[in-house]
């Protein structure tokens, strides 16, 4: 044999390890990469124009954008696969799918290769309750695929089978997410009022259809947590749901991942401060906040009300026991917020946890931080309350520490370095209410709340 030949055969032997190495798999209620635990901390960047894949579709602001969230400290997004189903999937008017345009797979066999090239793991969601809204032409389309066994067949067949066997290779395919809130497609009037067990029946057959074609994980983007615990209205999507649908036992999820907006924390908790994955009863697989508000953790009652920082909240959820944060949106679809907002939690969790966002890092490299109980950074904050004037802030140490003021709706009003252990700021031109300022050093996060009368 000579050396090429020799060389081609060792690349052939050592590179399919090297890339299965990188796959996301589950133990327990952990996600593993190679054996080690991982954090899924990212955000949702849903789409840059509206049905990008098989629309208009722009590589290098996809490429822009993973770079913006790796630089930041997330290891993964959630990406709407296709927003509407108005471009990019073929579907009949009595609901069959017949496939998918070849603008679609090429510009999501591009999308997928700059997710490797950034080392960026995504979540990819197949459809949305928007599918079946009232608010464009093709809705009936889809009602009428979910309400038929054979029309859903046509779906997984067509659709989901392609998908899961085209990007199977890719490891920076961590998940499929069959359907973004599908809850209110059973919920709402404009979205068919279409009963449980049709929607149950097609997470289950695509979840076994994705089981049974590839290694990648299945999840659901649940609109809230009430949908996925029996301590509420139920788990719609355990296991023992799903199977009664479709007999078979890899019609199941892999991880939850249940969106908590202000309403949800309302009345069912705050993940970053009082609920663990074991408070709702679905601790036996990994869970992830699947979406939040990139701002922070709000509960809405009469008036939002910021009760977690941004900058706390990925740290929060870890130490309750949630496997990852995705904050609503990298890029700012609407008024919940962008990667501007959350990208000093990002980085706080990874400063403390390099080795959760990427387990090939070698913890020697740092060293161990350790801090003593009741050690904070920050000694005192006066006045508090204060009226117009100044607010002093008199640190423990300043070096390495970045102050951080926002609003109670989460809008960063400043992010700076500490320059010394004394710092005074102006708040003369804030209006009257309530403050949360953060004081971040070498992943330890600490917050105080401050009132300006």
């Amino acid at each position: 044999m000579n050396t090429l030949n020799r060389f081609t055969l060792i690349c052939a032997l050592i590179l399919p390890l090297w890339s299965s190495a990188q796959f996301v798999t589950v133990s327990g209620n952990k996600f593993l990469v190679d054996g080690k635990e991982i954090i899924m901390n990212g955000a949702n960047t849903p789409w840059n124009k509206w049905n990008d894949f098989g629309g208009n579709y722009i590589s290098s602001w996809w490429d822009a954008e993973f770079q913006k969230i790796k630089a930041a400290g997330g290891n993964s997004t959630r990406i709407w696969i296709s927003c509407n189903g108005e471009v990019g999937l073929m579907i009949s008017a009595d609901g069959t799918v017949t496939g998918a345009t070849t603008a679609f797979w090429s510009n999501l066999d591009d999308m997928f290769r700059l997710a490797q090239k950034n080392k960026i793991y995504i979540k990819a969601t197949l459809i949305s309750f928007d599918h079946f809204k009232n608010s464009h032409n093709n809705y009936q389309r889809w009602r009428n695929m979910v309400l038929s066994d054979e029309k859903v067949t046509s779906f997984v067949d067509n659709y989901v089978v392609p998908f899961a066997n085209r990007y199977n290779d890719n490891p920076y395919l961590w998940a499929i997410d069959v359907c973004n809130e599908i809850e209110w497609v059973n919920q709402d009037a404009a979205m068919g009022n279409i009963a449980w067990n049709r929607l149950q029946y097609l997470v289950a057959r695509v979840a076994s259809a994705v089981h049974d074609n590839s290694k990648v994980l299945v999840t659901l983007g649940s609109a809230a947590i009430k949908w996925n615990s029996d301590n509420y209205e139920g788990n719609f999507w355990s296991d023992a749901k799903l199977k009664a649908q479709y007999n078979k036992d890899n019609a199941r999820l892999d991880f939850y991942s249940p969106h908590f907006y202000g309403w949800v924390v309302k009345w069912f908790g705050n993940f970053a401060l009082n609920k663990t994955p074991a408070d709702y009863g679905i601790n036996d697989r990994p869970c992830v906040i699947g979406e939040n508000p990139a701002k922070g953790v709000f509960n809405d009652g009469a008036s939002p009300t910021l009760e977690v920082p941004a900058s706390q909240m990925f740290i929060g959820a870890y130490n309750k026991g949630w496997k990852g944060v995705m904050p609503w949106t990298s890029n700012g679809v609407d008024t919940n917020g962008t990667l501007k907002d959350f990208e000093s939690g990002l980085q706080a969790f990874k400063t403390a946890h390099p080795e959760l966002i990427d387990p090939g890092f070698s913890t020697g490299m740092i060293p161990e931080i350790k801090r003593n109980k009741g050690q904070s950074i920050m000694e005192n904050v006066f006045p508090n309350p204060a009226g117009s004037g100044f607010f002093k802030i008199i640190l423990a140490e300043y070096q390495d520490v970045i102050l951080q003021l926002a609003d109670s709706k989460g809008s960063v009003i400043f992010t700076q370095n500490a320059g010394s252990r004394e710092t005074n700021f102006s708040s003369n031109a804030l209006p009257k209410g309530t403050y949360i300022l953060t004081a971040t050093k070498d992943g330890w996060v600490e917050s105080r709340k401050l009132v300006l009368n």
